[in-house]
């Protein structure tokens, strides 16, 4: 019998619609994927979550654990949330005075010892009861030297992905067995970034300081993970299959070794930010400066003199429109005296940034405001406080992105001085602006590259091919000091015995 054209048009329509549903469904596989995002600060918190963003967009599955309420992010999606209602130990203030190299080492052992009290709420007790619907297929760990949480990954039986915020430390080369070059890489943490013999010799002091770090993590880990119903501790240190940081290498640096499954996101939090509404500025054309310290920096606890310096500073640009971000006391009064200062307790500075009049951004060197300034290509000034904005920022101003001060005894003529130089020298903004270039040119988005590596790993995770054999290798047989000590221990025994021959003849 034979078909009418239409009924063939139809055939082949419907062949065509069931075609394509076929394939989309292998592409759109849904996985659950457990986050575990805890004893972390709001600003590591903005990256992990902007890679569970980009995971919820494809149409997974997230399980959320955090210590953070999320009432401020925008999760839309297949996502349950469980709060573990825990303060994180208090620590020095930044604007205190400067303390001791051991007094530093006794507060970060503290806060060590201390990270394991989480694991004994009944809240975590709860949460590691639960039994999911469907078995977890990854676990993405928000890494800030929380080792012993991998245990986690152990108890659901999962494969473990980190989420790092910043440049890979020797905690997660370690973790992830890759080489440390420590001549001519600089560490994130090394305020000075030394190279040559000073960085070898740092490198040595900062190992045996993780190896310390490691006992207590260990020790925490077994307590609550004991063998042999669980891996050991180093068993699992080495079963982490991916690593993502926020960093990119070719515009950021340092220029490093890496493995294949340590792949930088740097930008990603960027690329969730885009899509928000845009801030509504001013209809002039007049430039634009923003200053912020960060969420961790408050003015409610700082000296009256530091807020007269900044005031005082200020004061002398009125022809800029200044964005400060700013908690403390008489805001209004501020604004009252000096109209061209818009403050408030919170601005959303990469809209401004994107709005293309900033000329200049103060700021405290955090990961995610050097990331902004650089995709838009705007000149720095640094005020470091604590962590790793010190080496941010002198890797900042190394590439002449801008300038570095210090908050201790700044006066309003430095600071003045300092925003001068980095508004009329053309030389810093044309150095982040061609950064700038670099940074946006990638083959592949962040969000995109995190989905892919992340499916990656799940769909390859009855294998061992993400894993580095060096990572199984102890310290003598990583280095072969073994083979060296052979050879070169026969050399000198054939030396001593030919010697003695020699003398016998």
């Amino acid at each position: 019998m034979n078909r009418s054209p239409v009924s063939l048009s139809l055939l082949w329509l419907v062949y065509l619609a069931f075609s394509l549903l076929a394939h989309n469904s292998t592409l759109v596989e849904s996985h659950h994927i457990l986050g575990l995002f805890v004893n972390v600060h709001r600003s590591q918190l903005i990256v992990h979550l902007a890679v569970c963003q980009a995971l919820l967009r494809k149409g997974h599955h997230l399980t959320l654990v955090t210590t953070l309420p999320l009432e401020e992010q925008e999760l839309r999606g297949n996502v349950t949330h469980i709060l573990v209602p825990w303060k994180q130990p208090i620590e020095e203030d930044p604007q205190g005075p400067s303390s001791n190299f051991i007094m530093r080492l006794e507060r970060m052992f503290r806060r060590l010892e201390r990270s394991g009290d989480l694991l004994d709420l009944p809240e975590w007790k709860q949460f590691l009861r639960r039994s999911p619907d469907t078995p977890y297929d990854i676990l993405l760990l928000g890494y800030h030297f929380n080792d012993h949480l991998l245990g986690v990954a152990a108890h659901f039986n999962c494969p473990v992905a980190i989420i790092t915020t910043q440049q890979p430390t020797g905690f997660v080369n370690s973790i992830m067995g890759n080489p440390e070059e420590r001549w001519y890489v600089p560490q994130p943490y090394d305020g000075h970034q030394r190279s040559g013999v000073s960085a070898w010799l740092f490198g040595i002091w900062e190992k045996l300081i993780e190896m310390l770090a490691r006992r207590v993590l260990a020790r925490i880990y077994s307590s609550h993970f004991p063998e042999p119903r669980y891996p050991s501790f180093e068993t699992m240190r080495r079963s982490v299959v991916l690593a993502l940081s926020n960093h990119h290498m070719i515009s950021e640096g340092p220029i490093a070794p890496v493995l294949p499954n340590m792949v930088d996101i740097g930008g990603i939090v960027l690329e969730q930010k885009l899509n928000e509404t845009s801030l509504e500025i001013s209809a002039s054309n007049r430039s634009l400066i923003i200053f912020s310290l960060g969420t961790r920096f408050t003015w409610r606890k700082t000296p009256q003199k530091l807020l007269q310096t900044f005031t005082k500073s200020f004061s002398q640009y009125p022809d800029y429109d200044i964005y400060w971000t700013y908690d403390g006391p008489n805001l209004s009064a501020i604004s009252l005296d000096y109209p061209h200062l818009k403050i408030a307790k919170w601005w959303p500075q990469c809209q401004l940034l994107a709005s293309g009049r900033v000329r200049l951004f103060i700021t405290h060197g955090g990961k995610g405001s050097l990331s902004e300034a650089l995709y838009y290509g705007v000149p720095l000034l640094g005020l470091p406080l604590m962590g790793d904005q010190r080496s941010n920022l002198q890797r900042m101003q190394s590439k002449k992105w801008g300038l570095t001060l210090l908050t201790h005894n700044l006066t309003h003529f430095e600071l003045s001085k300092a925003i001068n130089s980095v508004l009329t020298n053309s030389i810093y903004a044309e150095a982040i602006s061609k950064a700038s270039q670099v940074y946006r040119d990638r083959p592949l988005n962040s969000s995109d590259l995190a989905i892919y590596w992340i499916e990656y790993a799940i769909r390859h995770k009855s294998t061992n091919i993400l894993y580095y054999p060096a990572r199984h290798l102890n310290y003598i047989e990583y280095y072969s000091i073994d083979v060296y000590l052979i050879i070169y221990g026969g050399l000198i025994s054939t030396i001593i015995m030919l010697r003695k021959i020699n003398r016998l003849l």
